[in-house]
């Protein structure tokens, strides 16, 4: 490299700079400023980047030369597609805000006065707006809810409460019509067929018997259709009966369920079955009465039978325990029957009261 100590000067508008040339690297001068100022940085030969190059001949990179020519890069590019921001990272920091720091129109940035953790700082991002929508649905939500709690709950007129021990807990006693009687067929209540032919039954049956059935009280159809069923099955299986021994049973849901029904003997009291219509009351009545919506199914059953032409109108109504030595059909409900019409109180004389045939 050679250097040279020539003094040149230039002339800036109404400013004259004394520089002087010290040196060329790859055909550039290198020159200096030699002024009196002090108010600024030397400018020398060491310092490149605040030099000022005159070039002299065209630059060269290895054994490339390049003349004539503009927007020239020797070495790597790197390339950015689409629009580049550059900017201050920081925000803020410790909650002092920088002054400096550029607000893109796509960034959401909180105030630096609100500090998540600050609970007595209250931050409008984090408040849960309720709106029309949410409203509805919890209106929805509660009727459906309140709509499933009456038909799983229902309480029927003159209960204690929705665990009434009297209470089906079931809709379907809601909707029995005060003079309708809903018999369970024998199809429903899951009866097992007759093992053997059964004796017809002359009609209309002239008697009533009333017996219950000595098992558990049953106060919605699910009890009283499995009470039904060991009852048919002590019959048939112990008694060696063909089929159970009743025309019909009541239970204490209000129902009545078919056992031989209107048109077969019944086989539940000795040597009377073929004048009468056997009626059992599910349950035992020796130290508690019947519910009065089991009384109202047998009622209802006999004059529909009455109605039918199936029982004689002139029926004459008697308890079990009047004709056998069985306690049946209980103490109380005995006391019950003796209110009822038709009701034979004087059995002193019951050969005068058989039928004629």
């Amino acid at each position: 490299m050679a250097i040279n100590n020539d003094t040149v000067n230039f002339c800036d508008e109404n400013k004259n700079l004394d520089v002087s040339v010290v040196g060329e690297i790859n055909g550039l001068e290198i020159v200096e400023d030699i002024s009196d100022s002090e108010d600024g940085p030397k400018q020398t030969a060491s310092n490149a980047v605040a030099a000022i190059a005159r070039p002299n001949v065209p630059p060269v990179f290895s054994s490339v030369t390049v003349s004539n020519s503009e927007n020239v890069q020797f070495g790597n590019n790197t390339y950015f597609q689409g629009p580049v921001v550059i900017k201050q990272i920081i925000h803020n920091k410790s909650g002092i805000e920088n002054a400096s720091y550029d607000k893109t129109s796509d960034e959401n940035v909180s105030p630096p006065h609100k500090n998540r953790k600050d609970p007595d700082i209250d931050n409008d991002s984090d408040k849960f707006v309720l709106k029309t929508w949410h409203k509805l649905t919890i209106a929805v939500t509660a009727l459906v809810v309140l709509i499933s709690c009456a038909i799983v709950f229902g309480i029927p007129k003159g209960s204690d409460g929705p665990f009434d021990e009297h209470s089906t807990g079931a809709p379907g006693d809601l909707l029995i019509a005060p003079n309708h009687l809903r018999i369970v067929s024998r199809m429903e209540w899951l009866a097992q067929p007759e093992t053997g032919p059964l004796d017809k039954l002359r009609l209309p049956a002239p008697w009533v018997i009333i017996s219950h059935t000595a098992t558990n009280f049953c106060y919605n159809q699910s009890s009283c259709v499995y009470n039904v069923r060991l009852v048919q099955e002590y019959h048939i299986g112990s008694r060696g009966w063909y089929d159970i021994g009743y025309n019909f049973l009541v239970g204490g849901d209000g129902s009545a369920y078919y056992g031989r029904g209107w048109d077969f003997q019944g086989a539940h009291t000795l040597g009377y079955n073929k004048y009468s219509i056997g009626i059992a009351f599910i349950g035992t009545f020796s130290q508690e009465a019947p519910p009065q919506k089991q009384l109202d199914a047998c009622k209802k059953l006999i004059d529909l039978g009455v109605a039918s032409g199936k029982i004689a109108k002139d029926y004459k109504l008697f308890a079990h325990s009047q004709l056998t030595a069985w306690e049946s059909p209980g103490k109380k409900l005995v006391e019950i029957l003796h209110e009822w019409p038709h009701f034979v109180k004087d059995t002193s004389q019951l050969e005068t009261l058989l039928p004629k045939y």
